[in-house]
């Protein structure tokens, strides 16, 4: 414990820094590196609950900024997906499934790259696809972050206002996820603990990022956003090609 701690917190302070800066990339980070030093169930849970114990925090500081009708429109569509995610995974491996969400990935980064008529494509997704291949890749591959994530980029809004739209919409699913893991036993006494004393950290992460925010231009908020979904793409893929 004395040697895994120091590690699990900086992985919190260093993932918690990400996720106030974009609105997403939490899980993203954490969950590959916490899983360095716990077992894979434990990182994924000890992810969630810690969104969720943020819940409240994310509430105040983003529900003035967030896209209320946005953010509605992505919840309607994804959570129904997520059950049928995780009925595909039953005739369809996982390590497909990542291959494939990486390659649309990295596809989305491409196109947003590209000029105006291609990278206009993504604008012009209807909401309602978005936030159903979030959910269903959420139940797939456990990754639901980046199909809404490259829509939210799309959209003309400013950073503060789509980064508040995405600590949201992850906080939500994250919330749905939780009675399943508790079930599991995968969230138990042991694993709340250490999120109570992972709490403070990603607080101060959040204090931090929020800060630093502020000084990051639409420029570098896009670039920032773009190379984390990249990552995310090369992540999807390790386990498979390891």
């Amino acid at each position: 414990m004395s040697t895994m701690l120091p590690a699990v917190l900086a992985t919190i302070l260093v993932a918690g820094l990400a996720r106030a800066v974009t609105g997403f990339g939490f899980a993203l980070l954490a969950v590959p590196l916490l899983s360095l030093h716990l077992s894979v169930p434990q990182a994924v849970a000890l992810t969630i609950v810690l969104q969720v114990a943020m819940m409240p925090r994310d509430l105040l500081a983003s529900w003035r900024r967030l896209d209320r009708g946005y953010l509605l429109r992505l919840l309607v569509w994804a959570l129904p997906a997520i059950p049928l995610g995780q009925l595909t995974l039953l005739s369809v491996s996982a390590d497909a499934a990542r291959m494939v969400l990486a390659a649309l990935v990295l596809t989305g980064v491409g196109m947003r790259a590209a000029p105006p008529p291609v990278a206009g494509l993504l604008r012009r997704m209807p909401v309602g696809v978005a936030g159903f291949l979030a959910g269903f890749m959420g139940g797939l591959a456990a990754m639901p972050g980046p199909p809404v994530v490259l829509h939210a980029l799309s959209r003309p809004d400013a950073p503060d206002r789509t980064r508040a739209t995405l600590l949201l919409f992850f906080g939500a699913l994250s919330i749905c996820a939780l009675p399943v893991l508790v079930q599991s036993g995968a969230a138990d006494a042991g694993l709340g603990r250490l999120a109570l004393i992972a709490l403070p950290v990603l607080l101060l992460a959040d204090s931090l990022g929020r800060r630093l925010s502020g000084y990051i231009s639409v420029p570098a908020y896009q670039g920032l956003s773009a190379g984390l979904l990249c990552l995310a793409a090369c992540l999807a893929v390790y386990p498979v090609l390891r």
